[in-house]
């Protein structure tokens, strides 16, 4: 049994890999901003056994990162999975059309948000045994993605990207293992149904994966195959 912390937690791929890692006999530290909204993760974790519990953490905000690592300051982490996301809308990110204040939101949450995780809950990770820090990004963070774009939405990936391969670098020494995760093109309520995949279906894919992480992937940026993919 490993112990796994999943942000963004309450919808989506966050959701369905919870279910996915409680099913596989794991606790699950299950986060997310507005716990009281939470009733489908909820109901998840009062069917569990005491598997799954549901803690709040915002991860765009410093004091709410720091409160739940508090809170959960004796249990070691043995696979970190920044999953929470934001999603302002195409037409609010266009070059025609950039609401400034939704780019400085979505930097906070996708960027800088993984980036404050990391910071607060690193010691967890090391009294881990699996010591995985996975993040989820976007091929439209890649420079050979030539679609359109939500500029603010790619630009948050990218940082983020850059973010983690520069802590891997870091601490590449450190025996902490950090990876970048595309997980496909999943019809959540941010992408919709024009989507590729089922959410079930792309976490069940995720969850092979990130079991199947090694120190040799450190660095990496891999996909919900497990494939590298392109920067």
């Amino acid at each position: 049994m490993a112990n796994i912390l999943i942000t963004g937690s309450a919808r989506g791929l966050g959701y369905e890999l919870v279910k996915c890692f409680a099913d596989a006999g794991d606790r699950v530290y299950a986060t997310t901003r507005n716990p009281e909204r939470a009733d489908k993760l909820k109901a998840v974790a009062d069917s569990s056994g005491g598997r799954v519990t549901v803690h709040k953490m915002d991860v765009g905000d410093t004091a709410s990162v720091k409160a739940c690592a508090a809170e959960l300051k004796d249990v070691p982490i043995d696979v970190l999975i920044n999953n929470a996301g934001v999603w302002g809308g195409l037409e609010t990110q266009t070059f025609q059309n950039m609401d400034y204040d939704n780019w400085a939101f979505e930097m906070n949450v996708m960027a800088m948000g993984p980036f404050r995780v990391v910071q607060a809950f690193l010691p967890n990770v090391m009294a881990g045994q699996g010591r995985k820090i996975v993040t989820m990004t976007s091929q439209v963070a890649s420079h050979a993605y030539d679609h359109v774009i939500g500029y603010s939405y790619a630009a948050a990936k990218a940082a983020v990207n850059r973010l983690m391969t520069g802590l891997a670098n870091e601490m590449k020494d450190d025996g902490v293992t950090i990876t970048l995760m595309h997980p496909g093109w999943i019809r959540t309520e941010m992408a919709g149904p024009v989507a590729d995949l089922d959410p079930p279906d792309a976490a069940a894919d995720v969850h092979k994966v990130i079991v199947g992480i090694t120190p040799a992937d450190h660095g990496k940026w891999l996909k919900w195959t497990g494939d590298v993919h392109p920067w």
